[in-house]
């Protein structure tokens, strides 16, 4: 039975053993429980079982091989101890031996694992081990003996624990930056240590922007590798990593949370939820694109509409809350959290037939006790309930919320960004050409920017950005907030672009239309420059007519970047419907937002894949689908360095300081849908077989 091996462990020793003591992840405090044990008859079995099938791995001593790590010492029991038997037995029975896993009868799993608890120092008892125990297993060390000492295997004597006492200071030395940890202050989330990343883009404003010099265009040719982290390549990859303190916290397809010294890579704990053996949602909706952090806590949400509020410290569960019941609205979380005025604000996805649309959630960040709830799809005898032209209430659905929200203090303004309606054909949904004409088939809120009140949930204002949207045109993307001057005024603006990819700007206080810029890549609709009302194409489209974009957008959830020094907007745009860039459809531009024009626009044959991010170093950084990673001048777009990876990257990069040394990181591997929407637009530069890593590169 080779743990490691079914876990894909590192093989260097201290890594192996911090591998496993991060195995599996503490849940939340169980319910009072019977005590638990273990018979002297389970463990005798075990014995037999375990020579049979663990020995050639683990030893016959439980001490470890070169293929397996140790089942005894001071290094197993220091996580397994507070772990409960469940999840022992999980492990053990659905995972062991690796070249037959499941192949343990229950009764068998459950005598090794006596047999292994046995060999740790707990004694037998009179109560028999079984697989749905959520008692700890400190509870069965400390069990009174039915016997006296713990029973010998085959008549030799009890395990020596030879975990040495250095190996155990090694591990506590590694563990030591976990003890740097300040808690997160609101203070802070508002103005983040300039070496930290605490939220999706950095900051409240979405701008994805680092205040970070060291790392800049004179220097950034000689960036090198710092260190990598493998990650699972069986699901979509599209997380933006967070850091604090020197510690980055990562997630893993899986629902596996992992915190790693952000200087080294070293694993300090991990966490893994299980999700239901039963959750019916496909690999495209079981990704996840952030966490967030808030006192002492990690902010996680999980496909199955929990929300995790994890100690940054330990990973232990502080508390678990439950939003909805995902196996009948079969909603997911797949976006991420932000943390505002001592609130987690979390928004729903997947919201496709059957479900009655979308929502945003406030928890209390220290108990997780739900505030408020703000319905994504407007309902009937609501405000906005009438623009559904008499849709009930039951086929009102879409306004999927994909991102974490932005949010001005000054303000006290959330800004949501929706999805598309569905079904997407408004003659489907039965909006088009509704009664009364007007607003009345506009579909509110989907595809829409919402400004909320974070202390109430109430709705502050609305702009619907694409008024019964009949092409599946989402406006789920990024908010940023920036100054604009508007006919004389500096005004703070809220900045998107949908799919469409026209860049609309509104006055963040009222939602009023200030200006758009139109790059030129959708023949959709019209709008007037005025007013920014928009006139669509009928369903179908009309015969002859090509709409443009298809479904996956001019661009997508990928985000973009401002940077004021340049006072410039930067994302990708392709014209691939279109067919206008000819051999050259990707675009890298510059939107200067008080020329209102694009500044910068590098076209090339090889369609973008990445998220972008700026620096005060003059850089901006983004990926492509022929697997390059690259660092422009934010001035004329020139390259200054690149760098290939494994797998073409389709997440957020980020950069971060620890002690004096900043650092540039990306996560990398199985690009999903949007990332394989480039790579098949770019098809000489076939992809490799699937690999995630997480790469991080320094200067020398």
């Amino acid at each position: 039975m080779n743990l490691r091996a079914a876990m894909r462990w590192p093989t260097a020793p201290l890594a192996l053993l911090i591998a496993w003591l991060g195995a599996l992840a503490l849940p939340a405090t169980p319910r009072a429980q019977a005590p638990a044990g273990f018979t002297a008859v389970q463990a005798e079995q075990g014995a037999v079982v375990y020579e049979r099938s663990c020995a050639a791995c683990h030893g016959p001593d439980l001490r470890g091989t070169a293929d397996a790590p140790a089942l005894t010492g001071t290094g197993f029991l220091s996580k397994w101890r507070q772990a409960m038997v469940i999840e022992l037995y999980r492990v053990t029975v659905q995972t062991m031996p690796p070249d037959r896993p499941g192949s343990l009868s229950e009764a068998d799993a459950l005598a090794v694992d006596a047999f292994i608890l046995q060999r740790n120092g707990a004694a037998a008892g009179a109560r028999t081990l079984s697989a749905g125990s959520q008692t700890r297993i400190a509870a069965i060390f400390d069990a009174p003996s039915a016997g006296g000492a713990p029973l010998p295997a085959s008549g030799a004597p009890p395990v020596e624990d030879r975990t040495s006492a250095a190996a155990a200071a090694r591990l506590a030395a590694l563990r030591a930056p976990l003890g740097r940890l300040t808690p997160v202050t609101d203070a802070m989330l508002r103005t983040p240590p300039p070496g930290d990343w605490l939220m999706w883009r950095r900051t409240y404003d979405s701008w994805g922007h680092s205040p970070l010099t060291q790392i800049n265009r004179d220097n950034v040719k000689h960036l090198s590798l710092a260190w990598s982290w493998a990650l699972n390549s069986s699901g979509m990859t599209e997380f933006t990593p967070l850091v604090h303190d020197g510690i980055m916290f990562m997630w893993n397809y899986g629902e596996l949370v992992q915190a790693l010294d952000a200087r080294t890579g070293n694993l300090l704990w991990q966490y893994r939820y299980q999700m239901p053996a039963d959750f019916a949602r496909n690999t495209f909706y079981r990704t996840k694109r952030a966490f967030a952090i808030g006192g002492d806590k990690l902010i996680v949400p999980t496909t199955d509409m929990h929300l995790l509020a994890l100690d940054v410290k330990t990973g232990a569960v502080v508390w678990d809350v439950v939003t909805d019941d995902a196996r009948t609205s079969r909603r997911v979380y797949n976006g991420g959290p932000l943390v505002v005025n001592g609130k987690v604000i979390m928004g729903a996805s997947g919201c496709a037939p059957g479900i009655v649309g979308c929502f945003v959630t406030a928890h209390d960040l220290e108990t997780g006790r739900q505030l408020w709830r703000f319905n994504t799809i407007a309902q009937p005898g609501e405000p906005g309930g009438d623009s559904w032209n008499g849709v009930p209430a039951e086929r009102r659905w879409g306004a999927s919320v994909w991102i974490p929200p932005s949010y001005d203090p000054e303000l006290n303004l959330l800004f949501v960004g929706t999805g598309s309606p569905f079904p997407w054909s408004s003659e489907d949904r039965g909006t088009y050409k509704p009664t009364g004409g007007g607003g009345r088939g506009d579909s509110l809120y989907t595809s829409s920017t919402l400004a909320l009140n974070p202390d109430t949930g109430k709705l502050v204002w609305y702009y619907a950005h694409l008024p019964n949207d009949t092409f599946d045109q989402d406006y789920a993307f990024e908010r940023l907030i920036v100054p604009v001057e508007w006919r004389g005024r500096r005004r703070k603006a809220v900045v998107t672009a949908g799919k469409p990819a026209v860049v609309e700007v509104l006055d963040a206080a009222t939602g009023a239309f200030l200006f758009a810029v139109d790059p030129g890549a959708q023949n959709i609709f019209t709008f007037n420059p005025e007013t920014g009302r928009k006139t669509l194409l009928p369903p179908g489209p009309p015969e002859g007519v090509t709409r443009c974009p298809n479904n996956d957008g001019a661009r997508n959830y990928l985000a973009g970047s401002y940077d004021p020094a340049t006072d410039r907007y930067y994302l990708s745009i392709n014209d691939l419907c279109t067919g206008k860039g000819g051999d050259t459809p990707d675009r890298l531009v510059g939107l200067d937002l008080a020329k209102r024009e694009f500044t910068l626009d590098i076209r090339s044959a090889v369609m973008q894949s990445s998220a972008k991010l700026t620096t005060a170093g003059g850089l901006l950084f983004s990926a492509s689908a022929d697997r390059y990673f690259r660092a422009y001048d934010t001035r004329d777009g020139a390259v200054l360095w690149q760098t290939r990876v494994q797998d073409v990257p389709s997440a957020f990069p980020i950069t971060y300081a620890v002690d004096g040394t900043q650092y540039v990181a990306m996560v990398v591997g199985n690009p999903g849908l949007i990332g394989n929407s480039a790579v098949n637009a770019s098809p000489e530069y076939a992809r490799p077989e699937p690999a995630s890593v997480l790469w991080v590169w320094k200067l020398p």
